[in-house]
């Protein structure tokens, strides 16, 4: 293998080693997060209560499994292995390109359905309260427009140091509706996500790229030598 060869060989191997490395990671802090999970009446409650614990184990998963398949496949110079990482890279790819562009179209669209999400969410909260109190601890935020939609009896997740389960007036007289604390949070994040995401469309490419660049002449050699 030429010069070349090797140097997208490594930096290929590298490159999937450190998010192995991060695969590994979220999968403990994952796995950590899941185990403190407490007893609940049911799995809906577990998960609801836990999503992102669940999330980051899932994805620490999948960035392992994923990796490993471009280590073993750089480094041992398999075809198969490595062109199966390009197939993943370039599906990758063309979903996160999807991704950004509906962002980037949808913008408002998507925001006025996070309003609706926290509109449901406060309809709901007589019922399940589990969802508002999250939320409005979340985002340091009282009630759906303001503080006063809960008339005069405050709820503890309104403020960081309740008194018997409530909260006083003065605790939460500048907070935030959590319609509109969701809103800030979508204007100040959204074009955070799309730049990201087109720098992660990058490395995805680049690394389909070196892939694809690794099985060729890894097929090339071996044709080669079989004459």
């Amino acid at each position: 293998m030429d010069c070349g060869g090797v140097f997208v060989k490594y930096v290929l191997f590298i490159f999937n080693i450190l998010f192995v490395i991060c695969g590994i990671l979220l999968i403990v802090f994952g796995s950590l997060m899941v185990s403190e999970i407490k007893d609940f009446s049911s799995v809906d409650q577990t998960f609801t209560a836990n999503s992102v614990a669940i999330i980051i184990l899932v994805l620490g998963c999948a960035i392992f499994l994923v990796s490993f398949i471009g280590c073993c496949g750089a480094i041992r110079e398999n075809v198969c292995g490595l062109t199966a990482y390009s197939i993943i890279m370039l599906g990758l790819f063309l979903c996160q390109i999807a991704l950004i562009v509906y962002v980037w179209i949808n913008h408002v669209q998507i925001r006025q359905s996070l309003d609706q999400v926290v509109q449901t969410i406060w309809d709901q909260r007589k019922t399940d309260g589990l969802l508002m109190d999250t939320l409005q601890k979340s985002l340091k935020c009282c009630g759906l427009y303001k503080f006063s939609d809960y008339g005069t009896v405050y709820p503890a997740s309104c403020c960081d140091s309740p008194s018997n389960g409530t909260c006083s007036l003065t605790s939460v007289l500048f907070k935030p509706g959590c319609k509109s604390a969701v809103d800030s949070l979508w204007d100040t994040n959204a074009n955070i996500i799309k730049y990201a995401g087109l720098g992660v469309t990058a490395v995805e490419l680049v690394a389909f790229i070196f892939a694809c660049c690794l099985a060729n002449q890894v097929r090339n050699n071996e044709r080669r030598q079989n004459f």
